[in-house]
């Protein structure tokens, strides 16, 4: 498995990581527009993300598995720069879930962000998502915030977390 910065050839084995792991991701963040789940959605989505990258705030990957057709059991972002601070977001497909795949993530964006000259790395994780929490404290990352009831997601009120990380 290698990490690829999300381009035009991705767009198909998105579009289809997406809709295999639409539901699972559901269980714990806001669902995408239905708009986003076509050939069109993901294009202008990878259109987006490659503009950002060009205007240096975000960065987009997905790590492809070569052994399986180069099919994409993860996405990694770095997003919202602003100076030396940036977000950091990924998702795992379910199937890989319990692997290791999400610290892998989380271990290249730190490598990328350092790269780049990004020295504060920020996550927000809401409290239905302990693995998540559990990820990126392994990683070094400390809360810092918690905000009280902050999203509401299939009807209930969940408190967040925000991490930070000091490369």
């Amino acid at each position: 498995m290698h990490f690829e910065s999300v381009a035009e050839k991705h767009v198909l084995t998105l579009l289809e990581f997406e809709l295999i792991n639409k539901r699972y991701f559901e269980m714990s963040i806001a669902p995408r527009e239905a708009a986003f789940y076509s050939i069109d959605g993901v294009g202008n989505h990878v259109s987006e993300l490659r503009y950002l990258k060009q205007q240096g705030r975000a960065w987009g990957y997905v790590l492809v598995d070569r052994q399986r057709n180069n099919q994409v059991v993860a996405r990694a972002n770095i997003k919202n720069r602003q100076g030396n601070r940036a977000e950091i977001g990924y998702r795992v497909a379910e199937k890989e879930s319990g692997k290791g795949i999400a610290s892998r993530c989380v271990l290249f964006l730190i490598d990328e962000a350092k790269s780049m000259g990004i020295t504060t790395l920020c996550a927000e994780v809401m409290d239905n998502n302990p693995a998540s929490e559990k990820v990126l404290i392994k990683s070094g990352f400390n809360p810092t915030l918690c905000f009280y009831r902050k999203y509401q997601h299939q009807g209930v009120l969940y408190n967040s977390t925000h991490f930070e990380l000091s490369l």
